[in-house]
């Protein structure tokens, strides 16, 4: 399987789409704190705070990266012995250390430019934040990872690449907007109903990145719900992934 992983990554490496969509992050990342750092590196780490919802968004591109092609090769590697099961796995491992790599390189080069750069403000204020980033980014990492098993899923599955990462942001970007005109009529209106929070957090994880479910960014319980909702997304999405690739006619 270690050997499979290597390989799927080295495959990635080798593709310029790879380090063309990683030196876009980074220069955007750059962007944006030069733009909203205020001077301060305190206010720079408070501002990379709010930034870990961009990972959702990202998932279908690692998935793309991590499974471009995969249709052509897959009979090649069913031929030589590996099983459909390795195969799903290896690729899910491969695109997980791939994002956390890409989330490493941005945030922490993020950090580092401007810790060296820029002023650091106040001290308790500089490692308030830079608290929160750690906890901010211990709480999406499970959501992206839920995101990513999703795409890869998707990916394997669905033959034209437009159509799922067409689904996939219709759903991110417009499943809000929808999901809140539902509840009005559900819930009568009522935002904070906790069973419209669950069906929020469920339904669209992206909102535990936006505003903080259910009592801020720096608790306990945040972090419950942002880990039950990412593996919950995990499971589902590489367990029903598995079941219909094991399924699925490569002719």
């Amino acid at each position: 399987m270690l050997n499979y992983i290597k390989a799927e990554l080295w495959k990635v490496f080798r593709r310029k789409s790879c380090y063309v969509l990683a030196a876009l992050l980074l220069f955007c990342a750059h962007l944006y704190g030069w733009l909203f750092s205020g001077g301060y590196f305190a206010d720079l780490a408070a501002g990379v705070s709010l930034t870990m919802v961009t990972g959702m968004p990202l998932a279908p591109l690692l998935a793309h990266l991590v499974d471009a092609g995969s249709r052509d090769t897959l009979k090649n590697e069913l031929s030589f012995g590996l099983s459909r099961g390795r195969i799903y796995w290896g690729k899910l491992a491969a695109g997980l250390l791939l994002g956390l790599l890409l989330a490493l390189i941005l945030v922490g080069g993020v950090l580092a430019t401007g810790r060296l750069l820029l002023p650091r403000g106040d001290p308790d204020a500089a490692w308030s934040n830079l608290y929160r980033v750690g906890v901010c980014l211990l709480g999406a990492v499970p959501l992206w990872c839920g995101m990513f098993a999703l795409c890869h899923t998707l990916a394997l599955l669905v033959r034209s690449t437009a159509v799922w990462m067409a689904g996939y942001y219709v759903a991110f970007f417009i499943g809000q907007p929808i999901l809140t005109v539902l509840a009005a009529g559900f819930f009568g209106g009522n935002m904070a109903a906790w069973p419209f929070r669950l069906l929020q957090a469920v339904l669209i994880p992206c909102t535990l990145l936006i505003s903080g479910l259910p009592s801020g960014w720096i608790s306990g319980e945040y972090l419950l719900w942002c880990w039950g909702v990412g593996l919950g997304w995990l499971a589902v999405g590489a367990g029903a992934g598995l079941l219909f690739f094991r399924r699925m006619d490569l002719r």
